[in-house]
Formats: C-alpha cells, sequence, structure tokens
C-alpha cells in the first residue's frame, strides 16, 4: 500500500464526496516504451489508476481533469447530456465502482468505455482519441490484436476529421505521429511515411517526444 497515496474529490455531477487511490510519483517505474510510446512499467501499471468513477452516479472522468472538470461539465447544456447518459448506464451496469488499489483491468476497461462517451459529450475530441488509445493499450496487454485495431481505426477517422482543427503544437505533433502510426500498424507504409515525414520536416527543432518517436517508427518504414 505504500506505492499508493489515497486522496478525494466531489463529484461534479452529483455533489457526493469519495475516496480513491493513485500511484505515488516514486512507484512510477518504466521499463520501456512501445513504438507509440506506450508506456511498459515495470511494477505497478500506472494507466489503471487514471480514471476516477463516482460510486453514486458513475460519472467517470481523468484524474488529472480533477480541479478543472467542473468547468466543463457546466458549460452549455453538458450537465443535462451528461445526467442523461449516467441514468441510461445505471440502468444497465451492474458491476461494483472501485477506485482503489485493488482495481480490476475489467473495470478499468468499463471506465475507459464511459469516458469515451462522457468526454464526447464535453465535446473534448482530442481526450476522446487519447482515452481510446488507452483502451487499445488494454487490447494489447490482452494480446487481442482485432479489438485493438478495431479501436485505433475509429481514432484514425477522428483524427482525420479533427487534426488540422488543433491549435496548440503538442497537440498537432501528437495527431500527426498516431495518423503515421496507425497507418504503419495497418500496413498503409506510403500513408504512415506521408504524416511522419511531414512531421520531422516541419517540426525538426521541437523537443516533443513524438519527435523522437516518430523518428524510430519510420525507420521501421525503410
Amino acid at each position: 500500500m505504500d506505492d499508493f497515496i489515497k486522496d478525494f474529490v466531489q463529484c461534479p455531477i452529483c455533489g457526493n464526496e469519495f475516496t480513491y487511490d493513485k500511484v505515488s510519483s516514486t512507484s512510477i517505474k518504466v521499463s520501456s516504451y512501445d513504438l507509440d510510446l506506450k508506456p511498459e512499467y515495470r511494477e505497478i501499471n500506472v494507466s489503471l489508476y487514471s480514471l476516477i468513477t463516482c460510486p453514486n452516479c458513475l460519472f467517470t472522468f481523468q484524474e488529472k481533469d480533477k480541479q478543472n472538470i467542473v468547468d466543463y461539465v457546466n458549460k452549455n447544456d453538458n450537465f443535462i447530456k451528461i445526467t442523461q447518459f449516467l441514468e441510461y448506464i445505471k440502468t444497465i451496469y451492474n458491476s461494483e465502482v472501485d477506485n482503489s488499489f485493488e482495481k480490476s483491468d475489467e473495470f478499468y476497461r468499463d471506465q475507459l468505455f464511459i469516458a469515451t462517451e462522457i468526454y464526447s459529450i464535453l465535446g473534448q475530441t482530442l481526450e476522446v482519441i487519447k482515452i481510446m488509445i488507452k483502451l487499445s493499450w488494454y487490447y494489447r496487454e490482452k494480446n487481442d490484436e482485432e479489438k485493438e485495431l478495431g479501436i485505433l481505426y475509429y481514432c484514425e477517422k477522428l483524427l482525420e476529421k479533427e487534426y488540422q482543427n488543433f491549435s496548440k503544437e503538442d497537440d498537432f505533433i501528437f495527431a500527426l505521429f498516431y495518423l503515421g502510426y496507425i497507418n504503419y500498424r495497418f500496413n498503409r507504409k506510403k500513408e504512415a511515411a506521408r504524416y511522419l515525414d511531414y512531421l520531422l520536416k516541419d517540426y525538426k527543432n521541437s523537443s516533443n517526444p513524438y519527435l523522437k518517436a516518430a523518428k524510430n517508427l519510420r525507420g521501421e518504414l525503410r
């Protein structure tokens, strides 16, 4: 239990205050990275604890967003839409919510699915993509390539539609890299090279870690 810190948060939907466990910074140990920078953790799978779910209403969000998620919830009619979605989820989902250090892989998978829909309602397309990429990692770890590639295919469609609207340089780099990576995974080498070459030419002076990853991936295409 020394590897975890107990924290608390108030749900922005129902107001319920609850505790959750998060990995202490000293216990985050990465042994290596895959081609797409998926971290391989030595002991504790840190990704497993990146999502929090309210035990009362099932509102699910990324732990890193705990300070500002309420601002997105209160925009426009997001609150009503999320409430309606959660009411539906509660009619079909009967598993016990677990935000503890003993959280199962299966509950984490369920959190990813719920969070994908919630961030979509919030209009956070980039976060939807990042959450779905974590879902693809889940299936990679389970050696289920068919489902992994199915998730990546959907990510590709979202990226193709939205990446030119990303105003921040780091977000644009992330999008170009993953468009290259996903094409690589589907053996579309010409398309993969096009995105990676664009990235390496126009952002060669950036310190973004996806630049180094793009160089390594480009080498796999030769």
